[in-house]
């Protein structure tokens, strides 16, 4: 059992997620977690580097979602399939089953929290979507689904977690005044 070793395992995993930034965005779900909770235990941190490995593993993403209405429930999906890569990853390292059901259950509830850590893991989440992933996201989905999406992230997130957002400053132009817009109405 050593965080380092299945941190880094866990990245090499990302990387072979059919979007670009899957390792990026969980380093940054990382460093959000830590900032909004300095003393997160290890189980805690092992959710965040991995809440997303499902997308490495089965190659499943939003983009195969047709009906953008379904998203609570495909997201509920994607959360149990992480939960349940992670679970056996932590296994075949032989972590503790105390740690494994609690990375399990972090995870499973990394889209819409419910107790308090699974809420900050969920908020570290979206504030790395708005810190990283956005352009990718324009993209790939266009102007619509992405204005949905940046709502749905920001609905999600606590007052306090909206300020950081408000200060996020996006390199990009188009970027700025989208987020601008949808986190304004």
């Amino acid at each position: 059992m050593n965080y380092n070793i299945i941190k880094k395992e866990i990245e090499d995993i990302l990387p072979n997620s059919p979007l670009e930034f899957e390792l990026a965005h969980s380093r940054l779900t990382l460093k959000w977690l830590i900032k909004l909770k300095p003393d997160a235990d290890e189980a805690l941190r092992i959710a965040a580097i991995s809440h997303d490995i499902d997308r490495a593993i089965t190659g499943i993403t939003e983009k195969d979602l047709k009906d953008f209405s379904k998203l609570d429930e495909f997201k509920k999906e994607h959360s149990i399939r992480s939960a349940n890569i992670i679970s056996d990853l932590l296994k075949k390292h032989n972590y503790s089953k105390k740690i494994i059901e609690k990375v399990k259950r972090l995870v499973e509830c990394h889209e819409f929290g419910g107790e308090k850590e699974s809420d900050v893991l969920k908020e570290a989440d979206s504030l790395a979507y708005f810190d990283y992933n956005i352009p990718f996201y324009l993209k790939r989905n266009g102007i619509e689904k992405t204005k949905k999406k940046i709502k749905f992230m920001y609905d999600r997130l606590s007052g306090q977690s909206k300020k950081f957002v408000n200060d996020i400053k996006f390199n990009d132009k188009e970027v700025n005044n989208l987020v601008k817009s949808v986190i304004n109405n």
